[in-house]
């Protein structure tokens, strides 16, 4: 399973969307999640989101 949570972009300028494999402390991009992430944002780690593509599809190729 998996979840969105916010978090700092690679740069650490601007919040995004990244994708977190459920228990897990690190983005599907590899960015830490810090604890208290909670800025509002509209948003997504593109990097995050090509990775979360690529595992579904190769779930699906399974």
């Amino acid at each position: 399973m998996y979840e969105m949570r916010v978090g700092a972009t690679a740069t650490g300028s601007d919040p995004v969307w990244h994708v977190v494999a459920q228990d897990d402390s690190a983005t599907l991009c590899g960015q830490p999640l810090g604890a208290d992430d909670a800025a509002e944002t509209d948003r997504h780690c593109v990097s995050c989101m090509a990775a979360f593509q690529d595992r579904m599809r190769n779930v699906t190729d399974a």
